[in-house]
């Protein structure tokens, strides 16, 4: 396989081309970003570039194949217009492109906040529960607006194999969201309502992303890790304080914080805090009995590997 990964200096996109390159069914991996993340392997090339500008380029000179679409911007930016024409207009533009190319398949890291934040969410979410991002929480309103944009596509192109991954959140020694330095405060400012909270560990989402790949598995995909923990639980095995405000409270003096730009306080506006307090769990179930697979860790024990790397 020749594949392009987008987002190639993210987190997951980052973790994902590392392991392709290690593959012998893998012949070379381009990677695509607007900064360079520095990893350098024989079968790897490199390519400085918006997502949203062309690579027909890419795909003829490089003859490439298959396509991992992880850019995405995840830490809440304040230009929510530049946010969302990353997100939305730069999919776009890579299935534009792949289609072009003709490539046997593309893989998209989607988001269980697609399914969005809501008291009467399904309990588990399955990959049958409706898409319904919130709207005031850019993140999860784009994931759930891309996954209408990847619905039409494989209807306009039942020739490529798609496949989308919805992992709730990732964790483990490269988790650096907003989330991880939020919990790594020594005074952890949190909802008193809040809900139990699951995780899937980086090793995890990114072994899916090369099974369905080798293999060639299309469809939709929930990757999370099993069991849940509360964020009292995860404050104390970072060695934190958790310091509980009603929702009330903790909302609008979260939303002031973030609108002031005070980054010490908090590193996202409040609506995203919607994903502590709503049931928020997905099964993996399908993933679990279609391809076989065996996730390496669970939720407790994927979030203890990241604090591991914390305390180092």
């Amino acid at each position: 396989m020749k594949i392009l990964v987008t987002g190639a200096a993210g987190y997951v996109g980052g973790e994902i081309v590392k392991h392709l390159c290690d593959k012998k069914w893998v012949d070379s991996v381009v990677g695509m970003d607007i900064n360079d993340h520095g990893f350098k392997h024989l079968k790897y090339t490199f390519e400085i570039r918006d997502i949203r500008e062309s690579m027909d380029d890419i795909f003829k000179t490089d003859s490439i194949d298959t396509v991992v679409h992880a850019a995405y911007v995840l830490p809440p930016i304040h230009n929510k217009n530049l946010m969302e024409d990353i997100n939305r207009g730069g999919t776009k533009n890579v299935l534009k492109a792949s289609a072009k190319a003709g490539v046997k398949q593309i893989l998209y890291t989607s988001s269980t906040t697609a399914y969005g934040f809501y008291p009467d969410n399904d309990q588990p979410l399955t990959e049958e529960s409706p898409l319904r991002g919130n709207d005031d929480m850019t993140y999860a309103k784009n994931k759930k607006e891309i996954e209408a944009i990847m619905a039409q596509f494989m209807k306009e192109h039942p020739d490529i194999i798609v496949s989308i991954l919805r992992p709730c959140f990732v964790v483990g020694p490269g988790f650096k969201n907003p989330l991880a330095e939020h919990l790594k405060k020594k005074l952890v400012l949190l909802p008193s309502n809040g809900k139990q909270f699951q995780y899937v560990h980086e090793d995890d989402v990114t072994n899916v992303t090369l099974l369905l790949l080798e293999k060639r598995i299309g469809g939709i995909f929930n990757v999370t890790g099993d069991g849940i923990m509360t964020f009292s639980e995860m404050t104390k095995m970072l060695g934190n304080i958790r310091i509980p405000l009603p929702w009330p409270v903790i909302y609008p003096l979260n939303n002031l914080a973030w609108f002031l730009r005070l980054g010490f306080i908090t590193q996202f506006p409040s609506p995203a805090m919607r994903l502590m307090v709503t049931p928020w769990i997905a099964s993996s179930e399908k993933l679990k009995r279609e391809t076989g697979y065996t996730f390496k860790y669970d939720t407790r024990s994927a979030f203890a590997d990241f604090v591991r790397s914390v305390k180092k």
